[in-house]
């Protein structure tokens, strides 16, 4: 070699990898999302406590998650759109074994998947329900965890569902 740079022992950037191995961590555990730009809208409404929809301009086709054009048409034409939080459950099951120390200490836990009132089905956590009394085709509403940043920085609320108990009946 002919720099007069030491040549790396190995341990160089050990204190960055050390910073990010929490955020990393959580990324390949799925315990936080990453924003990227076809879903940033969709992140950017739940830190403003809004459930978003993306919508194509040509078709008016709802989907999630948020893509680089509609998947019915193909278009390029999208937005986002405020949705009304509430849905049906679609699917369930009930989790009983942890699959990363992160959730241990939650389970049993309910993991669903919502159609919402606009057509998508979007998976999530049911909450506010014993496992046990959870049926298809419950009314449901949507809530927002704790204000988070994934592991770039970017600030979200991860969408939870519990039952949606109205006054009155909603008619579906």
């Amino acid at each position: 070699m002919s720099s007069n740079q030491p040549a790396s022992t190995g341990k160089a950037g050990v204190a960055d990898v050390a910073a990010m191995a929490g955020p990393v961590v959580d990324l390949v555990a799925g315990i936080k999302p990453i924003v990227i730009d076809e879903t940033r809208g969709f992140w950017e409404g739940t830190a403003a406590e809004e459930l978003r929809v993306q919508v194509c301009g040509a078709c008016g086709h709802k989907q999630l998650p948020g893509g680089p054009c509609c998947r019915e048409c193909l278009s390029d034409q999208l937005s986002w759109e405020r949705a009304s939080g509430r849905g049906t459950l679609f699917s369930f099951t009930i989790v009983h074994k942890a699959m990363h120390p992160a959730f241990a200490a939650r389970v049993p836990y309910v993991l669903a998947d919502i159609q919402l009132d606009e057509g998508p089905i979007l998976t999530s956590n049911l909450t506010d329900i014993e496992p046990d009394e959870v049926a298809m085709n419950l009314l449901v509403e949507v809530w927002f965890d704790e204000p988070d940043r994934d592991a770039f920085g970017t600030q979200f609320r991860l969408p939870k569902f519990k039952p949606w108990r109205p006054d009155e009946l909603r008619v579906h």
